[in-house]
């Protein structure tokens, strides 16, 4: 019945319609490391928008369908169509949103699935945002910005365990020839900087100097005491980078990241 649904509401949205604008974006990686390996990535985004109506493709490396989806907008309802899992496991989903002000309550439910409720909204200055807010395994995520200083909060129950992880970043002032130097820290990332860890922290600084382009270093620890540290140096697409993991041998790479 869903995707009966969801074909349904696909084909009134594109009958009879003639797209009107077609864009092509996408990002290319290729990084060479130090052991002569080289690898590459390329993602490419077709879009075709008519009036408030769009259709989205995004193709991977092999130029297979990595995401197909429809988008409308109708008064404040914004309505969403097909698979937009990204690089998670492929997902048919039905997605309604509605943004009032300041306030935003979507839902979503996926083919065969249930309905889960988000919802959005700027309290006093604070951005929050909750994922499947009747779940206990929720997320919820609070940023907001003093004094210079961005924060963001986040919190997600994980089996029995309630775990919080903070980031912190500002930028300080600039000195001839050298650009501001940005600081960042981080509590209770893994090394990949993608999910929770207890007891895990590192933080990095990176400033661009003229002539030569943006310097980082940055540095990791997590629960298992595995200390990651890293220095790079990008100028323009290129990025030439030097990191330490754990015990093993540092790695040298060079990688140019392409944004069409």
């Amino acid at each position: 019945m869903f995707n009966k649904l969801l074909a349904a509401a696909a084909a009134m949205l594109l009958s009879a319609t003639t797209f009107a604008g077609i864009s092509l974006t996408g990002e290319y990686e290729g990084t060479l490391d130090s052991h002569g390996t080289y690898t590459q990535d390329i993602e490419t985004t077709l879009k075709g928008t008519s009036g408030n109506s769009a259709v989205t493709v995004v193709l991977d490396e092999a130029f297979e369908v990595d995401d197909i989806y429809v988008e409308t907008t109708v008064g404040v309802l914004t309505f969403k169509l097909g698979d937009y899992s990204g690089s998670d496991p492929d997902v048919t989903k039905l997605g309604v949103t509605a943004t009032v002000g300041d306030y935003t309550v979507g839902l979503n439910q996926e083919s065969g699935g249930s309905t889960t409720i988000d919802v959005g909204a700027n309290l006093g200055g604070i951005d929050i945002d909750v994922t499947n807010i009747t779940n206990d395994l929720r997320k919820t995520t609070a940023a907001y910005t003093i004094a210079g200083l961005d924060l963001t909060v986040k919190h997600q129950k994980v089996g029995d365990v309630n775990q919080i992880q903070s980031d912190v970043s500002t930028v300080i002032g600039a000195v001839e020839g050298v650009g501001g130097f940005t600081i960042t820290g981080d509590v209770n990332q893994n090394a990949a900087r993608n999910a929770f860890e207890d007891g895990s922290y590192g933080g990095s600084v990176s400033t661009t100097v003229a002539g030569l382009g943006t310097l980082k270093g940055e540095g990791h620890i997590t629960s298992a005491d595995v200390k990651t540290y890293s220095l790079a140096v990008t100028r323009g697409i290129w990025t030439a980078e030097w990191e330490k993991a754990g015990s093993a041998d540092g790695v040298t790479s060079l990688k140019a990241v392409l944004t069409f």
